[in-house]
């Protein structure tokens, strides 16, 4: 069942939800959806870090929150305009595209292509499907029947 903001279903006085408070989140009510900020309170704080010690911040010095916690480390956040960071060498890379980027939507987060083996004398090898090996499969499970068509 989804609940939207109309009678506001929330707890703030009952003591053992407040240990459950993360005070470097901002709370929102139930329902409410909103873009990713990355961690601008972790961004804060790095900032207010290196102009303490009179310094820029460093690459990988900034871990967002899903950055830490992604255990195949698929998520790179840092410096754009740093040409030596590694978020700026993956941007380089020609694996790397925008979701709708043709609608001139100015995505702040692209993503890199999957690379698969193209090497047929590897053992993980998996030749493309076409069209045509399509259709032989589909022949052989039915062995003659009549298919009706999915929806």
């Amino acid at each position: 069942m989804r609940r939207f903001n109309f009678l506001l279903y929330q707890d703030w006085d009952t003591p053992q939800y407040k240990l459950m408070r993360n005070p470097e989140v901002s709370v929102r009510s139930r329902g409410v959806m909103e873009k990713c900020t990355y961690c601008t309170q972790r961004i804060a704080i790095a900032r207010i870090e290196a102009e303490k010690d009179q310094r820029n911040i460093k690459d990988g010095e900034i871990v967002t929150a899903c950055q830490s916690v992604c255990p195949a480390d698929a998520i790179v956040f840092g410096d754009l305009n740093d040409p030596n960071s590694q978020v700026s060498k993956l941007k380089k890379d020609h694996r790397n595209y925008a979701l709708l980027n043709e609608l001139n939507t100015q995505p702040r987060t692209t993503y890199l292509a999957n690379l698969k083996n193209q090497n047929r004398e590897m053992p993980d090898y998996v030749a493309p499907k076409t069209i045509e090996s399509n259709r032989e499969e589909s022949k052989d499970s039915n062995q003659g029947e009549p298919s009706e068509p999915k929806h």
